[in-house]
């Protein structure tokens, strides 16, 4: 399939500034294809990652390297408080190795885009894409689960990355993006894709510049596979 097919979706929802948004998924995990924006939302509704959750944005991002989209927004639309628990979840470890690669393997860039408090699991997804944005109301608890603390420690240090998770901080987005951790904060909040597609409209001309940097920002700070594993106690 063609990333401008959009043939299998579901339903069409919505035309919204020229760009056709279509949802297809279960309750969890819904994903729109906007192909004048040349891009996908993947929205997960509930915090943590359950079996489902794994799986569909495993499958959202094999179609990625597949259809190469330019822009990937992991949408965290949940605003309820998160779990710093680690779960036993099979297929997180390598969910999290292929995001943090998938700029390596494409030209795509991989957004997090949080909504509400990002802990845990979702954190260290959030971490393992090319960037976070966020919304004013989003908070960041900084834990040691799985691999967070290796990739927080390869943009701001081993030994401020400590001190963070062991403090079990709770940032702020505007804290994330002063940190260098967050790259945008919506002006505003809403429920639907309104500051995503803004954001998306912003950023497709940059799109060839941050693929460049974030895929030469890999390759210089890789994320081998076993580093991943080992952190989930595999």
């Amino acid at each position: 399939m063609t990333f401008d097919a959009g043939l299998d979706v579901a339903e069409h929802i919505k035309t919204d500034g020229g760009a056709r948004v279509f949802s297809a998924g279960d309750d969890k995990v819904s994903v729109r294809r906007l192909p004048e924006l040349s891009s996908v939302i993947a929205s997960k509704w509930t915090a943590g990652f359950g079996p489902d959750d794994i799986v569909a944005f495993g499958d959202v991002l094999e179609e990625a390297l597949d259809e190469n989209p330019k822009f990937l927004i992991f949408d965290f639309a949940h605003r309820s408080a998160g779990s710093a628990t680690q779960s036993e979840n099979d297929g997180l470890a390598e969910l999290v190795h292929t995001a943090a690669n998938l700029i390596a393997n494409s030209s795509t860039v991989a957004v997090a885009w949080a909504r509400g408090d990002m802990v845990g699991a979702d954190l260290e997804f959030a971490l393992a894409c090319s960037m976070i944005a966020a919304e004013p109301c989003a908070t960041f608890t900084l834990s040691p689960f799985g691999g967070a603390y290796a990739f927080l420690a390869r943009k701001i240090g081993m030994a401020r990355a400590e001190r963070a998770m062991l403090d079990r901080e709770r940032l702020s987005a505007h804290a994330m993006r002063d940190m260098l951790l967050a790259r945008h904060v919506a002006e505003g909040i809403g429920d639907g894709d309104d500051a995503i597609i803004e954001f998306l409209n912003k950023n497709l001309r940059r799109h060839n510049a941050l693929s460049h940097m974030y895929r030469a920002q890999r390759l210089v700070m890789p994320v081998p596979y076993e580093l991943v594993r080992a952190a989930h106690g595999a």
